[in-house]
């Protein structure tokens, strides 16, 4: 297969099987050179972040399309069309209609090619939405329901910044492993430049090809992310508990900011994932870290209350702050899935408080921006628990560093009289 081939197999099991586009590229080889790779991850990515408006385009030129893998078809080519500067228009239309002549027997190869011929020549048309929510949905490829909650959370200028950030590619963060080197030290090769947070680095060009990742000098990890670990701010001879930690990345991270010289519990709900944890604490070679499989709504009574310095419960959630990353996010969730998240996250913040001991610290993040899972889920949290204390919150929007979309609250535990 070629790539754009490659990429509409790709695309058809992201798009209607819900496959993660990240592991299904992952799980599949196919042999590509390092032009070609690039190109193959530009067709997926760019296709998924710009669904609706890439379809609102194509749309245009037909009345009706009921097969699901024409519509992925004519979407991909469309992105290509439309929106990758580098690649020919006619290259585009003479690959698609030869995709199109092994699609149900060759049935919509005319069609294929009368509608991308009339995109290719007109180029894109001006996008009429019914509201300003659903222009802004097209336009920038997020549902309705999504943009109206921005909207009524942040206000509506937050809410373009952040639709309009999620149309960029995502970069690749990096940090560094302060156990082997020093950021001081990579920023010799120019290649390296600083990112915000304290030990995060940005680098030009393929990172995966170089000593630097494959000698574990550097570790691939969202800037907002690292910033979590910053605010948990882990000392020496602490014993901490990461209560939802697969991968493992925040406390590896942890171990490492104090010298492999603390006490941290992972714990993970599968066992697949802690399995993930026990092989990234092996590679790194880390003493400080235990791992347990474990619902962590159960740690109460599998773990000693109020014994830990600081507990993080970087929660499950809906992931609205990932979606350059994750694009196909957008594409399936909807609005009734958030309650059922928010209601784990209060069952996991109230497991959490208990193994919190006095005058220790919680930490609560998500990866997501929702002010149910957030900021108001902090406040039903904290009138309920009153022994806690908000000393740090901070919402992070993907905009402000052209980062993940994180929140962060930190809560200190006082001693009740």
């Amino acid at each position: 297969m070629n790539v754009r081939e490659i990429a509409y197999k790709t695309l058809c099991d992201v798009m209607i099987k819900k496959d993660y586009a990240n592991l299904n590229m992952r799980n599949f080889d196919y042999g590509l050179n390092e032009a070609d790779q690039g190109l193959l991850t530009q067709i997926v990515y760019g296709t998924l972040r710009n669904y609706r408006y890439v379809r609102y385009q194509w749309m245009l030129y037909v009345d009706k399309v009921d097969d699901r893998k024409l519509s992925v078809l004519l979407d991909m080519s469309a992105y290509q069309i439309l929106l990758l500067d580098k690649v020919p228009s006619y290259a585009c239309v003479n690959e698609a209609v030869e995709i199109a002549k092994k699609l149900n027997g060759g049935r919509y190869t005319t069609l294929v090619n009368a509608v991308l011929r009339k995109l290719a020549n007109n180029g894109p048309q001006k996008v009429n939405g019914t509201d300003e929510y659903n222009k802004l949905g097209i336009e920038t490829s997020h549902p309705d329901w999504l943009v109206k909650m921005w909207v009524a959370h942040y206000g509506m200028e937050t809410a373009e910044k952040i639709c309009f950030e999620n149309l960029s590619e995502g970069r690749i963060a990096l940090r560094v492993n302060t156990l082997l080197t020093s950021k001081e030290e990579l920023l010799r090769d120019e290649r390296f430049s600083e990112g915000y947070t304290e030990d995060s680095l940005y680098f030009k060009g393929n990172i995966l090809a170089t000593d630097y990742f494959h000698d574990n000098l550097v570790i691939i990890q969202s800037e907002s992310s690292q910033k979590v670990v910053e605010v948990v701010d882990p000392k020496k001879k602490d014993r901490i508990l990461d209560m939802c930690a697969a991968p493992g990345t925040k406390s590896i991270q942890m171990a490492m900011k104090t010298g492999d010289e603390c006490d941290i519990y992972a714990v993970d709900i599968y066992e697949k994932r802690v399995e993930l944890i026990n092989k990234a604490v092996s590679n790194y070679n880390l003493k400080s870290i235990k791992t347990m499989c474990e619902d962590g709504r159960n740690l109460p009574v599998k773990l000693p209350l109020y014994y830990f310095d600081k507990v993080l419960l970087d929660a499950p959630c809906s992931g609205l702050g990932t979606l350059k990353h994750k694009p196909e996010i957008k594409m399936n969730i909807t609005a009734g899935d958030l309650d059922d998240i928010v209601r784990l996250q209060s069952q996991l913040l109230d497991s959490a408080c208990l193994m919190v001991r006095n005058n220790g610290y919680l930490i609560y993040s998500t990866c997501t921006l929702n002010k149910k899972e957030n900021d108001r889920q902090i406040s039903m949290f904290l009138s309920q628990h009153p022994e806690f204390e908000l000393v740090h919150e901070e919402t992070i929007f993907p905009y402000d560093h052209h980062s993940d979309g994180f929140y962060i609250a930190k809560m200190h535990k006082n001693v009740l009289e």
